[in-house]
């Protein structure tokens, strides 16, 4: 399958990544994941080339990876500098990828297209996880067996919501009713898929403890960048007020392919009341859990196997209105990975 290379992706949490390597299988390519000396993340090719063990279960050593089959040890730039066995004669094809890395907001950003092209000033800035004395926050986790895109399409067209979600984070049916959807793309492609209802008779359950059973105005307002990196800001004011006067809920939305058929999902949410509170940070993740894993996955996994592909355009699919963002998304990043 063709992906879009030349973007940001996350890798992992910086929590996440300690002394020890991780493996993960990135846009079908085995990654190894291990900080050097100084702290700072490495990305490299997984496979050692020598006989293709997985370098994710190795040893650090220093600044280098140890091969846990052999020993061969690779430095950050993917070039092996130590042959423990003859006379220590490294061969000149015993290399592995080497992959621009950043950490910014906890997270860890890889680049796997051109490294010339690579530019950290493009990664999204989500500043609110770096702001604990105005934000709470929570993340984690979840590999989902569907295509990215079929994840990116649910994420994007939130209708589904009050059916799919009327005990966690879409409330009941009826009580969303009146939505309006707004759709735009933004001069550097950025696509933005908002939903709004006015006077919203009470909030979505994720929200209840934080508001109470009173009506209020409710926006959930997406954006998408290429390839598949998500933010959402869920808010819930009082009716007729500016939108920043009620409660903000940030949450972020990084997808990364494994296969054609599996996506890492990485995922944050955010608070800005009730702070540093650590019974309802539990109650927050669990059910971020609950809607993520339990909810949503299924259904994608479910909607994917009963496809029998992997391409949902090819089974000529009902467009709704709604799903002009998910459409658009699509057109976009076909147009990218053409050109790249």
């Amino acid at each position: 399958m063709d992906y879009y290379l030349n973007c940001w992706y996350m890798a992992g949490w910086s929590a996440d990544l300690g002394d020890k390597p991780v493996g993960r299988t990135l846009l079908e390519q085995p990654v190894v994941l291990f900080r050097d000396a100084r702290g700072g993340a490495v990305a490299l090719g997984g496979m050692c080339p020598h006989r293709f063990a997985p370098l994710g279960d190795g040893t650090v050593v220093g600044d280098n990876i140890m091969c846990p089959y052999h020993g061969l040890q690779f430095d950050r730039t993917g070039t092996c500098i130590f042959n423990p066995h003859g006379d220590g004669h490294i061969p000149a094809n015993a290399k592995v990828a080497s992959y621009p890395v950043v950490e910014k907001n906890g997270a860890i950003w890889i680049w796997m297209g051109s490294a010339a092209d690579a530019n950290p000033d493009d990664i999204t800035n989500t500043d609110w996880l770096a702001k604990p004395d105005a934000y709470s926050s929570i993340h984690g986790y979840l590999r989902v067996n569907a295509n990215y895109q079929m994840v990116v399409d649910n994420l994007l067209d939130l209708t589904h919501a009050p059916f799919l979600h009327p005990n966690t984070v879409g409330g009941k049916p009826e009580e969303s009713a009146g939505m309006l959807h707004e759709f735009r793309t933004d001069d550097d492609g950025v696509i933005h898929s908002n939903y709004f209802v006015s006077a919203m008779p009470r909030p979505s359950p994720q929200l209840m403890p934080f508001w109470g059973d009173r009506p209020g105005d409710f926006r959930a307002e997406m954006r998408w960048r290429a390839a598949c990196t998500l933010e959402l800001d869920i808010r819930f004011s009082p009716v007729g007020a500016d939108k920043h006067e009620g409660i903000h809920m940030p949450s972020l939305h990084y997808l990364v392919p494994e296969s054609e058929s599996v996506t890492h999902y990485f995922y944050a949410m955010g608070r800005n009341v009730m702070l540093n509170d650590a019974e309802i940070d539990a109650a927050m993740a669990a059910g971020a859990r609950q809607a993520f894993e339990d909810e949503d996955e299924p259904m994608i996994k479910a909607c994917q196997d009963l496809m029998g592909t992997t391409d949902l355009m090819s089974l000529n699919p009902v467009i709704l209105k709604t799903d002009i963002a998910g459409v658009q998304a699509r057109r976009k990043l076909t147009q990218l990975i053409k050109a790249q």
